[in-house]
Parts: structure tokens; sequence; C-alpha cells
């Protein structure tokens, strides 16, 4: 099986590196309901990442690198607001739909790999 490309695990990982970040500066008077999702959103993006370091990037479509492409602008997104100061739970809903985005493509490069 070929390498991985870095330059198409890097918004994996940035998304992973989001996720923890996420956790990580999540003050303790937030609601367990925020906590518990941005918990399970770094479980997620961790996972996604390990799949994708390991072997879900090496067949990727035309439209999935359009979707690598759209992961990486939300990444940088949600990167400069958080370095911006946005509360954390402004952020959830970004964090999530970024793993969302992470698995569907890791997913996909997957299927497609076990379809060959």
């Amino acid at each position: 099986m070929p390498p991985v490309s870095k330059e198409r695990v890097d918004p994996i990982l940035e998304n992973y590196l989001l996720a923890l970040a996420g956790v990580d500066q999540c003050s303790g008077n937030a609601p367990e309901t925020v906590r518990s999702r941005l918990a399970v959103n770094l479980e997620r993006a961790e996972r996604a990442y390990a799949d994708a370091a390991a072997d879900g990037l090496v067949e990727v479509s035309d439209d999935m690198e359009a979707e690598l492409g759209a992961l990486e602008q939300g990444n940088g997104q949600s990167r400069r607001r958080l370095h911006g100061g946005a509360p954390i739970t402004d952020l959830l809903v970004e964090l999530e739909q970024g793993t969302d985005r992470a698995n569907r493509i890791v997913r996909a490069a997957i299927l497609r790999q076990e379809a060959r």
C-alpha cells in the first residue's frame, strides 16, 4: 500500500487537535451536556485521525479532495475563532460539524479502498 500523503491527513489531524483544544479550554462551569458533547467529539475526531493516518486516505477521489479542502477551511475558521477568544460553547457546533465531515471523508476513502 502506498504511503498516505501528509497533505491529505493534515486537515484530519487539525480537526483532532481542535477537538482536543475544545476539551482543554472548556470551563469547569460549563454545563455537563457541553462537556459531554466535547468529550464525545474528541473521541470521534481521534478515531477519524487514527483511521486516516493508518490507511484511510490512500485512495481519494476528486470530490473527497474538495471535501478535504472544505474541512481545512472550516478548521481555519474554528482555529481563528478559538484563538480570538470565542466561548467554547459557541464553537461546539462548528467542532462537531468538522468532525462529522472528517469522518465522512475517512469512511468514503476506506469504502473506496475496500471496493478495489
